[in-house]
């Protein structure tokens, strides 16, 4: 299959191929250069130990040698380096085991017309790569790429989709034109290798410098000439990233093409679209799992479970399910995605989602012959498969005991339990997840008769105006960036038009704008609700607690500022630790910290002291917690430190950002808990 490539992929590529010209043209140069300063150094050492031989000539002689090799070293390395991917995590398969997924992969590998792959890996994420083992020479040798698919992916995508994205992952080395590519990511490593990658380097500096004396002179010039050359390459290392990025792009561009034409654009784009939630869901089972560690309990099956959690997302998105998975359309992404500036990040190795979908729309493949059973099915003895995920996902070493395992059904139960913990009510519509619940001046609200019903106060519509908000506000924040010189770029995309960086300024103006405009309609509806809670609040003899629920949730809110600027103080205070300094700084520096320790232990105390987070931490945390606040701890002794208090004294700065974060959510998930309990009251009560 051929599949011509874009004006643009053309272009990009022809920019491509003049930066590794002139990467080739500059680093003959150098290496001339480098071999010029050898040969001089050599030949001047020589003259010297010619002209007076003794034996400090003859170290100057070998030292001015050394010193040229060094650097001619330097600039000749990466031809010994190479690349291994680490496999240690990965389950290789072979045809003789898995014939439905092999049929599948020399369907894909006989239509993109490419190599089979030289071998399949799975792993347990949501993912799927081509990788290889790479050095110099595989820029002029032909090497056969090994195939990688994570369960977690197969887990929640359908034949066909996995036939596109298989495709997808071949159509990379499908084409003549993508060969570009390889030689630029070569240069690349190339490039980062001489800049970043030099431990054999500093390994024989260091060898070299603990002769002393004048070696140490040699060393300086072989490092002086050594920083020349990478303030050099830097520069071509931007230049040449710089293009290579772009066409990475349309690479993507062009082998979602190729893709689409093995398995249709509707399958491609179906999953790229589900692919963020379905490793949200993946995560989501991870993470309950690591809070179960404590409790010794793992997971037997991980991917049933991500499907459960999937389907929640779902549910609690508005996503429709087709052939048991979730359907997100464009306009949904869209949706949580309310952005509307783009700075056509030179620098992305991948166009977004949202582009991508919507090339994939625009080509408008079908194809006929879909097979949208779960690509799970293609597997045989899967359940041996995620058995042995799962040991190497949840590995003994974790636990102090034999670890037990929850049935499905448990597993759903205790899941929903803790997201419900760590997530606010869905029936407020996700308006609080980014919102804050703004009591500013709301006691002097008048009350009246409100005629607004929960449905309205929390429709999609209140919704996607607290989105544009939201974007809005984080859009402005990358613009003064850019003002202000943080972010550097030529030109940007701004609602589809396109301005220069100088004009950012006049863009700022326009958003603000919005943003006044939004700030003064967010924060009337916020009255609104007010109103309404306060209301029902009254009508049903609950002002009190009402107001008292709001003075917790203020109070938590201060004292999460006052504890964030004594983190932040205590850290910067305690900074010096990992760095190397005199026994009388060190004594004096903990000096000046101990009489900011009683501050610290208070703010601690008066977070344990509440209910709420007290019951959440693990009897471990606890009593690392009160063995810092109850004693008296010593962090250095005559010339060491102690490690052990050390531990609990930055575990307690930590914990105290975390616990006075965490001591808000509680308190602003009460607040709205005693809302839902308002409007429960007034269905019962029969009022519409």
């Amino acid at each position: 299959m051929y599949i011509e490539p874009s004006a643009s992929f053309k272009a990009s590529a022809r920019k491509t191929i003049v930066s590794i010209v002139i990467f080739a043209i500059t680093y003959i140069l150098l290496l001339i250069i480098a071999v010029g300063i050898t040969i001089g150094f050599g030949v001047l050492g020589i003259w010297i130990f010619t002209l007076h031989p003794a034996i400090y000539t003859g170290i100057i002689c070998l030292g001015l040698i050394a010193s040229g090799l060094t650097v001619l070293f330097f600039l000749v390395k990466f031809v010994f380096a190479s690349t291994k991917v680490d496999r240690s995590n990965l389950i290789e398969i072979n045809r003789e085991d898995q014939p439905g997924l092999f049929h599948l992969i020399d369907e894909v590998v006989q239509k993109v017309d490419t190599q089979s792959p030289k071998k399949v890996f799975l792993d347990a994420d949501v993912n799927a790569s081509v990788f290889y083992d790479s050095n110099f020479w595989s820029m002029f040798l032909p090497i056969r790429k090994n195939l990688l698919i994570g369960m977690g992916l197969i887990n929640t995508t359908t034949e066909q989709e996995l036939k596109a994205i298989l495709a997808h992952e071949f159509g990379h080395f499908s084409q003549r034109s993508m060969k570009v590519g390889s030689y630029v990511y070569h240069v690349n490593k190339i490039i980062y290798n001489m800049l970043y990658n030099n431990v054999s380097l500093n390994t024989m500096l260091e060898k070299w410098a603990n002769i002393g004396g004048s070696a140490t002179i040699f060393i300086g010039i072989s490092l002086f000439i050594i920083r020349q050359i990478q303030a050099v390459l830097q520069k071509l290392y931007s230049y040449v990233n710089h293009n290579y990025l772009a066409l990475s792009r349309e690479m993507e561009f062009h082998a979602d093409e190729i893709a689409a034409h093995v398995a249709g654009s509707k399958a491609l784009g179906d999953s790229l679209l589900r692919l963020t939630l379905a490793n949200h869901a993946f995560q989501g089972v991870l993470a309950f799992y690591q809070s179960k560690i404590n409790q010794q309990v793992r997971s037997q099956d991980i991917y049933p479970e991500q499907q459960f959690v999937l389907a929640e997302l779902a549910k609690q998105h508005s996503f429709k399910m087709q052939d048991g998975l979730p359907v997100i359309e464009l306009h949904q992404l869209a949706r949580m995605y309310r952005s509307q500036l783009n700075l056509d990040n030179q620098w992305a190795s991948h166009p977004s989602d949202e582009d991508r979908v919507k090339a994939l729309h625009k080509l408008n493949i079908v194809v006929t012959d879909s097979v949208n059973t779960p690509a799970m099915d293609l597997l045989h003895d899967a359940a041996s498969i995620r058995a042995r995920i799962a040991r190497s996902l949840f590995n003994d070493n974790y636990y102090t005991a034999t670890p037990s395992t929850y049935s499905f059904s448990e597993f759903q139960q205790h899941f929903l339990d803790f997201a419900n913990k760590e997530n606010l009510d869905q029936q407020f519509n996700g308006y609080y997840d980014q919102h804050d619940i703004d009591e500013t001046a709301m006691p002097s609200l008048p009350i009246g008769d409100s005629t607004a019903s929960f449905e309205d106060l929390y429709s999609d519509a209140k919704l996607e105006t607290l989105n544009e908000l939201i974007a809005l506000q984080n859009d402005r924040s990358v613009l003064q960036a850019i003002q202000d010189g943080h972010i550097v770029v030529k030109t940007f995309d701004y609602c589809g038009i396109k301005y220069f960086a100088n004009q950012t300024a006049t863009v700022l103006r326009q958003i603000d704008a919005r943003i006044s405009l939004l700030e003064d309609e967010v924060a009337q509806h916020d009255k609104r609700i007010h109103l309404y809670f306060r209301s029902q609040a009254i009508n049903q003899a609950q002002e009190e607690v009402f107001q008292e629920r709001f003075r917790r949730y203020s109070e938590a809110k201060n004292l999460l500022e006052e504890n964030s600027k004594l983190v932040n103080e205590l850290s910067e205070d305690t900074s010096f630790m990992f760095e190397r300094h005199e026994h009388q700084d060190i004594e004096a520096r903990l000096r000046d910290f101990a009489r900011k320790e009683p501050r610290l232990k208070e703010a601690l105390r008066a977070l344990l002291s509440h209910a709420d987070i007290h019951s959440e931490l693990d009897d471990a945390l606890k009593n690392d917690l009160e063995k810092y606040t109850e004693h008296q701890l010593t962090y250095f002794h005559v010339d060491e430190y102690d490690n052990d208090n050390l531990g609990l004294m930055m575990n307690a700065i930590t914990q105290l950002g975390i616990l006075s974060q965490r001591h808000v959510f509680l308190s602003k998930k009460q607040l709205l808990n005693f809302f839902l309990q308002l409007q429960e009251n007034r269905l019962k009560q029969g009022v519409s």
